[in-house]
Protein backbone atom coordinates (compact mmCIF):
# COMPACT_ATOMS: atom_id res chain seq x y z
CA UNK A 1 0.00 0.00 0.00
CA UNK A 2 1.61 3.74 -1.19
CA UNK A 3 1.80 5.94 1.54
CA UNK A 4 -0.06 9.45 0.98
CA UNK A 5 2.02 12.25 0.31
CA UNK A 6 2.79 14.52 3.69
CA UNK A 7 4.78 17.93 4.07
CA UNK A 8 7.30 15.91 6.30
CA UNK A 9 7.28 12.67 3.68
CA UNK A 10 8.23 15.11 0.95
CA UNK A 11 10.80 16.96 2.08
CA UNK A 12 12.72 14.04 3.65
CA UNK A 13 12.59 12.25 0.64
CA UNK A 14 13.97 15.62 -1.33
CA UNK A 15 16.52 15.75 1.57
CA UNK A 16 17.47 12.11 0.75
CA UNK A 17 17.59 12.92 -2.99
CA UNK A 18 19.55 15.75 -2.47
CA UNK A 19 22.38 14.32 -0.44
CA UNK A 20 22.48 11.12 -2.78
CA UNK A 21 23.12 13.89 -5.41
CA UNK A 22 25.72 15.63 -3.01
CA UNK A 23 27.56 12.41 -2.56
CA UNK A 24 27.49 11.19 -6.06
CA UNK A 25 25.64 8.55 -5.42
CA UNK A 26 23.31 8.77 -8.33
CA UNK A 27 24.65 7.56 -11.95
CA UNK A 28 24.30 9.89 -14.81
CA UNK A 29 21.74 7.89 -16.36
CA UNK A 30 19.11 8.70 -13.54
CA UNK A 31 19.71 12.16 -13.08
CA UNK A 32 17.18 13.75 -14.81
CA UNK A 33 14.78 11.51 -13.26
CA UNK A 34 16.01 12.69 -9.33
CA UNK A 35 15.71 16.15 -10.58
CA UNK A 36 12.27 15.72 -11.91
CA UNK A 37 10.94 14.38 -8.39
CA UNK A 38 13.17 16.88 -6.62
CA UNK A 39 11.41 19.56 -8.89
CA UNK A 40 8.06 18.16 -8.04
CA UNK A 41 8.21 17.37 -4.27
CA UNK A 42 9.42 21.26 -4.25
CA UNK A 43 6.17 22.45 -5.77
CA UNK A 44 4.07 20.06 -3.50
CA UNK A 45 5.96 21.40 -0.47
CA UNK A 46 5.71 25.20 -1.58
CA UNK A 47 1.96 24.12 -1.95
CA UNK A 48 1.49 22.98 1.64
CA UNK A 49 2.91 25.53 2.52
CA UNK A 50 0.88 28.04 0.71
CA UNK A 51 -1.71 26.47 1.81
CA UNK A 52 -1.25 26.28 5.40
CA UNK A 53 -0.23 30.10 5.48
CA UNK A 54 -3.51 30.89 4.33
CA UNK A 55 -5.12 28.74 6.98
CA UNK A 56 -3.65 30.75 9.40
CA UNK A 57 -4.07 34.49 8.16
CA UNK A 58 -7.51 33.38 8.06
CA UNK A 59 -8.08 31.85 11.64
CA UNK A 60 -5.55 35.54 12.80
CA UNK A 61 -7.99 37.36 10.59
CA UNK A 62 -10.99 35.78 12.64
CA UNK A 63 -9.63 36.10 16.10
CA UNK A 64 -8.81 39.34 15.92
CA UNK A 65 -12.92 40.01 14.87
Amino acid sequence: MEQEMTYELAVERLETLVREMEQGHVPIDQLAAKLKEAQQLLAFCKEQLTKADAEVQKLLGDAAD
